[in-house]
């Protein structure tokens, strides 16, 4: 009788931030829902599970947070949700600062569109209860969690009779303590135990102290996969012997003022396999976005996108090594010279003044949608 082999990997695709009002919608508008997504459809296609960070609410209510003013409101109408569907988008992260922006009632609306689309959210509901609640997915027989916090915007925090998001209080040591433990209690009941976590400032240039600490405390307490998402740039990627941190997977789809320095234009895709108490590869495939739009990178995106994130890595113990045609992988420890084959940039290479203005221009703006809140700077 024959012994059936290991199963394999769990195939599990993590992105950043989607946003889809504002000049999104207008993009929406005049191209379909299956636009964004479109050019990605070969990868997106083949993975068992896609997660993205919906960085805004999905309503028709023209109303704002009631609480205290912001500069940035993100509302997109409810059939915009056909873009996730379209994608194939499994769950999506609502522990944001902007799943409120249309008040209690957008918020309302936005879980039960989601759920009425058959799209698994997390990290947000009616009260405390249902925010900090963790998701539970299934797929070929593996059994996964997802647990999303999200650090700022404190007054969108949920309460015991509050809508709201799950909120952390990164500065203080009892909120992070409190959230190791639930981690520590929640990771015995799956296979698999992913932590969502909206934070960190916008164009943060490295990742602080606390935060490391924190990830590591979370791996250790059995999180198999910590999901950072807000600076709206990508950032590097830590590894332990059963888990991993992405500190932040950047954006995917939006209508944000581009950063010359950070280029946000330039992101990543990170594709994990998941097998049997441990994550065993992690592959970064590198997307440029339009408004409205992600797409596989051109060479001379590919190359500044693998020396920003071998930049970013190197200083959490991990190294990057070019796949031909198919992106980078990310591997614990340093890889020697000359292992990473061609497109390798040194140091000093990369930020200011590396990258001509003329590449940056103003294509990244289509047409007749320059101005506005487009023009202005993003805030998180």
């Amino acid at each position: 009788m024959s012994v059936p082999g290991p199963l394999p990997p769990l195939h599990l695709l993590l992105g950043g931030d989607v946003m889809l009002g504002r000049l999104v919608a207008r993009v929406l508008a005049s191209e379909g829902p299956d636009y964004p997504f479109a050019a990605l459809s070969a990868v997106t296609a083949g993975v068992d599970l896609f997660f993205v960070n919906l960085e805004c609410a999905l309503s028709a209510r023209r109303q704002h947070f009631s609480g205290a003013s912001k500069a940035f409101y993100f509302r997109a109408e409810p059939d915009a949700v056909r873009v996730l569907e379209s994608a194939g988008v499994d769950l999506v992260s609502l522990a944001n600062n902007h799943v409120l922006d249309a008040d209690v009632g957008g918020l309302s609306d936005t879980l039960e569109i989601l759920a009425r689309h058959g799209i698994a959210s997390v990290g947000a509901g009616p009260d405390l209860t249902a925010a900090s609640a963790v998701r539970e997915l299934h797929r070929r027989g593996v059994r996964l969690g997802v647990l999303a916090v999200c650090d700022h915007q404190p007054d969108f925090a949920a309460g015991d009779h509050r809508p709201g998001i799950h909120y952390l209080d990164v500065e203080d040591r009892e909120s992070r303590h409190s959230l190791v433990e639930r981690v520590r209690r929640e990771a015995t009941r799956f296979d698999h135990l992913i932590v969502s976590l909206h934070w960190l400032p916008n164009w943060v240039p490295a990742i602080p102290e606390a935060c490391r600490q924190l990830a590591d405390e979370l791996v250790g307490a059995g999180a198999r996969v910590l999901w950072g998402h807000s600076p709206h740039h990508i950032l590097g990627t830590q590894w332990w012997p059963r888990g991993v941190a992405l500190y932040s997977t950047g954006d995917l789809i939006d209508d944000y003022a581009l950063d010359p320095i950070y280029r946000n234009d330039r992101q990543l895709l990170y594709l994990l396999e998941l097998g049997p108490g441990r994550v065993e590869r992690v592959t970064a495939l590198p997307v440029t976005l339009d408004v409205g739009r992600a797409e596989p990178a051109d060479h001379e995106a590919s190359v500044w996108i693998e020396a920003w994130l071998r930049a970013n890595c190197r200083p959490l113990g991990s190294s990057v090594a070019a796949i031909a045609g198919d992106g980078f992988e990310i591997l614990p420890g340093e890889i020697g010279p000359g292992e990473t084959g061609p497109g390798e940039i040194g140091p000093g290479e990369i930020g200011p003044g590396k990258i001509g203005p003329s590449k940056i221009g103003p294509s990244k703006i289509g047409p007749g949608m320059a101005g506005g809140s487009h023009d202005a700077a993003r805030a998180r």
